[in-house]
């Protein structure tokens, strides 16, 4: 398996992902609707893909009095862990219209061959 997804068990949501692999990229997907990019952080360790944030919920103005909340809201962590070599330094993502796509190119050059010495 080359991806495996990890989630919180004690958070109350998470937004879904779909996971693309391309000839030269791998691009993720993430709904994320009614966020904006300052509610939302990337970031790239060891080959995990970390999607940080928080959806605040709505509030009207003055006194208001809910009567149907089906809505998610909270502070939420997805982790996807990448097991093809990634150019992490040309990484980028954009967010449009409630649907974030992170484009991560592959690693184009492999590490060099060595000998390994015998003792």
């Amino acid at each position: 398996m080359y991806f495996e997804f990890q989630q919180e068990r004690r958070q109350a949501w998470a937004p879904a992902i779909d996971v693309c692999e391309r000839a030269s990229e791998i691009v993720i997907f993430v709904e994320m609707p009614g966020l904006d990019r300052s509610d939302v952080k990337l970031s790239w360790h060891e080959g995990v893909l970390t999607i940080t944030g928080n959806k605040r919920q709505e509030s009207g103005t003055g006194i208001a009095r809910f009567h149907c909340v089906e809505r998610n809201y909270g502070t939420f962590r997805r982790d996807v862990a990448i097991n093809i070599p990634i150019d992490h330094s040309k990484a980028r993502a954009e967010l449009r219209d409630g649907l974030m796509r992170i484009y991560l190119p592959k690693a184009t050059s492999k590490p060099d061959a060595s000998d390994i010495p015998i003792l």
